[in-house]
């Protein structure tokens, strides 16, 4: 994660000082900046609005993003972020990482989504791909984030079967035996109408109540333990749907901004 962060740090310092700064950037990183009788280097000065290196975070970043090129008004591309997620791994350790949402639009009454992350980290670097799913979440009328519900979601073609919209970046099938298409006709579709007050209760794919797991039509003899050998992927999903609804909450439907 720290690594991550440096690299976004160091590609946007120049661009977000300039955009909180009243005083020119100066062109060299490692030339003291002088404002009054302050003396800092470039890493932590303080500029005149009370920007500072030190103090950007995800939102300034993003904030950079969607404003610094024509991307936020669909000019030519849609509204991108960043994203914090709690991976998890084989073993249950959990790290600190970042998902990409490269995708988003507001339809009648809900929100397009596109996110990438990181899933399976049991490969070798050579392979080691990353997922993209295509997510639509709801705008209730309530205007509580937690009546929100999961509306469709896939890791190939959109809800209009028109555009592959996502990608499973996973092995297929997993070291245990699951393919891509086990989860996608009986994991993945689970989560659909889902509202995020349930989605919140989970943390892992063990959280998913078995009789939950098999209610619905044509669901009878599906069981969660069919993907307990995989459990990266299927917790790693449980993971960005969490992430992405967290993100979902900060749009003005639900902060009224």
């Amino acid at each position: 994660m720290n690594t991550l962060k440096k690299v976004f740090t160091g590609a946007l310092t120049l661009g977000l000082l300039a955009g909180c700064s009243s005083t020119p950037a100066t062109n060299d990183a490692t030339t003291p900046a002088t404002t009054g009788e302050t003396t800092a280097t470039a890493e932590t000065a303080s500029t005149g609005s009370g920007c500072s290196i030190e103090s950007m975070d995800l939102d300034m970043i993003n904030e950079y993003l969607n404003t610094s090129a024509d991307l936020g008004e669909g000019t030519i591309g849609n509204a991108v972020a960043i994203i914090p997620i709690d991976h998890v791994n084989g073993p249950r350790e959990e790290s600190k990482f970042y998902a990409f949402v490269n995708f988003k639009y507001e339809a009648r009454n809900y929100i397009k989504y596109q996110v990438t992350y990181l899933s399976c980290t049991c490969r070798s670097a050579d392979v080691n791909y990353w997922m993209t799913a295509y997510v639509e979440l709801t705008l209730p009328d309530s205007g509580d984030i937690n009546d929100s519900q999961i509306r469709f979601l896939s890791f190939d073609r959109d809800s209009q079967d028109k555009y592959t919209a996502g990608f499973w970046g996973d092995s297929n099938p997993t070291p245990a035996g699951a393919t891509y298409e086990d989860f996608k006709e009986q994991y993945i579709p689970f989560f659909v109408d889902k509202d995020y007050r349930y989605i919140q209760t989970l943390s892992v794919m063990e959280d998913i109540d078995p009789a939950d797991y098999s209610a619905g039509e044509g669901r009878d003899g599906y069981t969660i333990d069919t993907f307990s050998g995989s459990s990266v992927s299927a917790n790693n999903i449980i993971r960005m749907l969490n992430a992405l609804f967290e993100y979902h909450a900060t749009d003005d439907y639900f902060t009224g901004e």
